[in-house]
């Protein structure tokens, strides 16, 4: 039984008979198929395309002209059309990389490798990711396209119990004077209720179970259009200092926001100490990540793949500067998510209202307390 293909763009017959051997004897769970036209590919990918678990591209063959190295040859075409089409794990793989150093830096589903390398290289990578689980999610009729659809449904299905309910959300927007793209509305707002009714229930047994989070679930590549989100971690163009942006969702979302509040996220003032008894490091940990640390004006953000310094966020170190200045001197890095924001505005909150009071002398203090103890029958305090 066929549990999956990997699909190749290789022009080159001898390297193909090469790679289907290689690959025979690693006897490895999903079928080889090589194909040395764009036709033949287009072809396997209609056959196939329930079943296609990775792709393999050669990008031209080895006697390119440089008019097949330059502009925006067919190869590229064949790879942007198909990155789009499918979830998919996509593998680069050619003796010409220079010409697309500056083509999918962006885009982590996309591994170049030089033919310098062996392709079991790539085949030992694509086992990787499937014994990870990772494929299996992310590939075509994998759990995003599966489960997550039945999980979404049944979200959606179940937060109306009455028709009527549904009936009377869509007479709210039809009725609203609203005649432009009501159906567009109609449709925004109920993805909208599925999508975060969906989260919810994802999120919801977390708390109470062994199924924590991955510290990298805290971060998230924002795709909005919103130039700037609170939450937000930017980078400065020239030193490289990190802040996070603090500003109330509101006035973003609004358009009207001005002025951004940041805060400097400051370098750990030392490492994570490491050592002990596994106990005592298993405590320190927790400490770091619950924000049971000394200190009311900083809170620690892990260390991820996305974020892969960690640092503390200083609260008391925060300034405003206005919009325009702040995404011309400030890049984009990640947004942290909702639940770790709000919990660090909270904090932020929390150290504007701690107003004080003026410094009371002790030895006055204690001196009054001890003339209020009532004297005990033997005539001591």
């Amino acid at each position: 039984m066929n549990n999956g293909i990997i699909l190749h763009l290789e022009n080159d017959k001898k390297l193909i008979s090469d790679y289907e051997s290689l690959y025979g004897q690693l006897e490895r769970e999903f079928t080889y198929i090589a194909c040395p036209t764009v036709e033949d590919f287009n072809s396997a990918i209609v056959e196939h395309e329930k079943n296609i678990k990775a792709i393999i591209f050669d990008l031209v063959g080895n006697n390119a002209t440089q008019e097949e190295l330059s502009g925006n040859p067919e190869f590229l075409t064949v790879i942007d059309e198909k990155f789009v089409k499918f979830n998919l794990p996509i593998f680069i793989y050619s003796g010409h990389l220079e010409s697309i150093n500056d083509r999918y830096t962006t885009n982590g589903t996309v591994f170049k490798v030089s033919k310098d390398e062996s392709i079991g290289l790539i085949f030992d990578k694509i086992k990787f990711l499937s014994d990870s689980g990772f494929i299996d999610v992310f590939c075509p009729g994998g759990i995003l396209e599966s489960e997550i659809k039945l999980e979404l449904n049944k979200s959606f299905t179940n937060q109306f119990s009455q028709n009527s309910q549904i009936e009377e959300v869509l007479n709210s927007i039809l009725n609203s004077g609203k005649t432009e793209e009501q159906k567009q509305r109609v449709k925004n707002v109920f993805k909208r209720i599925a999508i975060k009714t969906l989260s919810s229930d994802l999120l919801a047994p977390i708390a109470d179970s062994e199924d924590k989070v991955n510290p990298i679930e805290h971060f998230y590549k924002r795709q909005s259009k919103l130039p700037i989100w609170t939450g937000d971690i930017w980078s400065h163009k020239e030193n490289g200092d990190m802040v996070l942006v603090l500003t109330p969702r509101c006035d973003f979302a609004t358009g009207k926001a001005q002025m951004v509040i940041v805060a400097k996220i400051n370098d750990l003032p030392k490492p994570i100490n490491l050592n002990g008894k596994p106990e005592d490091v298993e405590k320190r940990m927790r400490d770091y990540l619950t924000d049971n640390l000394p200190g009311k004006a900083t809170r620690y953000i892990p260390s991820t793949v996305f974020f892969p310094k960690g640092g503390m966020v200083n609260l008391a170190d925060h300034f405003t500067m206005d919009v325009k200045t702040f995404t011309e001197d400030f890049k984009y890095v990640v947004t942290l998510s909702d639940d770790l924001t709000n919990e660090i505005v909270g904090k932020f909150a929390y150290y504007f209202l701690r107003t004080g009071i003026t410094n009371i002398d002790e030895q006055e203090f204690f001196a009054i307390v001890k003339a209020m103890i009532p004297e005990s029958e033997d005539g001591k305090k």
